[in-house]
Order: C-alpha cells, then structure tokens, then sequence
C-alpha cells in the first residue's frame, strides 16, 4: 500500500464527510454501530478500501475515523487513519 496516496485518500473523504454530515446523522451512526465503506482506486491505480465510522467523545462530541487500507487488507499493514471530532452545536476539530 503506498501510504501517500493512502492518506490523500483519507483525507479527501474526511473533507467530504466534513461538508455534508450532520451531528445527529453522526450520532445516529455511531448509536446504530454503522460503519460506511467503499472500494476506490488510487491515483497510482491501487486498489484501497475506506471504511469510515464513528466513536464516542467526552461532552457528547463524535469522533468520526476514516480508515483506508488495501483493498485486500494484510495483517502486517495498519490502516491510514484520519479523524475529526464534531461537537453537538455543529463544529469540528482535528
């Protein structure tokens, strides 16, 4: 897995997941144990799986992860990981 590409990846899906998600669809996710994911192809033409999902925070804030990894993923590789944390009135910290 080219790690580079792996986090442009992470992060392009992080900025669209920053865009659009609400707080209370997060919380719903995160309450229903929902996990997002998706096959896409890498700009070096890999294959990548993103799984995004969310996590409790302290203070009712979300913790929404973004995890990219082969498509085919091997023990011996950790995922690319990206995070932000979205608080109940609608804001996001890194």
């Amino acid at each position: 897995m080219n790690e580079q590409v792996a986090a442009e990846i992470a992060e392009e899906y992080l900025s669209r997941w920053r865009r659009v998600a609400v707080y209370d669809e997060l919380a719903l996710m995160e309450e229903n144990g929902d996990k997002d994911w998706a096959n896409v192809t890498g700009k070096d033409g890999g294959g990548y799986k993103v799984l995004a999902y969310v996590l409790p925070e302290a203070d009712r804030a979300l913790r929404l992860v973004i995890a990219v990894n082969d498509r085919v993923p091997r023990a011996t590789v950790a995922p690319v990981t990206q995070t932000a944390v979205i608080r109940p009135d609608g804001t996001y910290t890194e």
